[in-house]
């Protein structure tokens, strides 16, 4: 199956004042994943661990990295309240990634689209640039991003070679210390995870 690369930027789109709660971080998710009939979806979308490992565990597998577009914006171009999500000014620069997750032969198994900040750790900006390390797994060699709070699960298209049916996603944030660092929504293929 074959990939578009995507052009231009990506908006999330998230209200203004999402619930965070202080000091802890922790959400109430806008869509609860008990609404998916399969445990190995409801597993994978309530975790806030690295879900690159747990697609490799459910494929039986070593996953790939593909990046389909990569490019920096001012921080207002990604979606209204992504700047709040990620603790930054609406014209601080961040770094917009849209990649695949895909498997030997290059069926994606999901497709990601991350907003990172670049001004915490500059030690750190490798690993949110790479195009061939999965973003937690680069994290976690790194010393950084053990923690993850999930913010929304939830249904949209697919929309992968003209493939429109419902997939599952869940939208994330990586915390690098007590300050949030990467903003994530991972689109999963209805073909491998279902969405029903």
């Amino acid at each position: 199956m074959s990939l578009p690369t995507p052009s231009g930027v990506f908006p999330l789109a998230f209200p203004l004042s999402f619930p965070l709660e202080p000091p802890t971080g922790r959400v109430r998710p806008l869509v609860h994943t008990r609404d998916f009939a399969s445990p190995l979806t409801r597993i994978l979308l309530s975790s806030e661990g690295q879900t690159t490992t747990l697609l490799e565990s459910m494929s039986g597998e070593s996953l790939r990295l593909r990046c389909l577009a990569q490019l920096r914006v001012p921080a207002r171009q990604t979606g209204e309240g992504v700047a709040g999500l990620l603790g930054v000014h609406e014209d601080a620069g961040v770094l917009v990634r849209h990649t695949a997750t895909t498997r030997q032969g290059g069926e994606p198994l999901s497709v990601n689209h991350v907003v990172a900040r670049l001004d915490l750790e500059p030690a750190i900006e490798h690993c949110l640039t790479s195009t061939s390390v999965p973003l937690g797994r680069a994290l976690t060699k790194a010393g950084t991003g053990h923690r993850r709070t999930l913010l929304e699960t939830g249904r949209r298209r697919w929309g992968q070679g003209g493939d429109d049916r419902p997939a599952c996603y869940k939208t994330y944030l990586v915390w690098h210390r007590d300050e949030p660092l990467v903003l994530i929504n991972e689109l999963f293929n209805p073909s491998f995870v279902p969405a029903g």
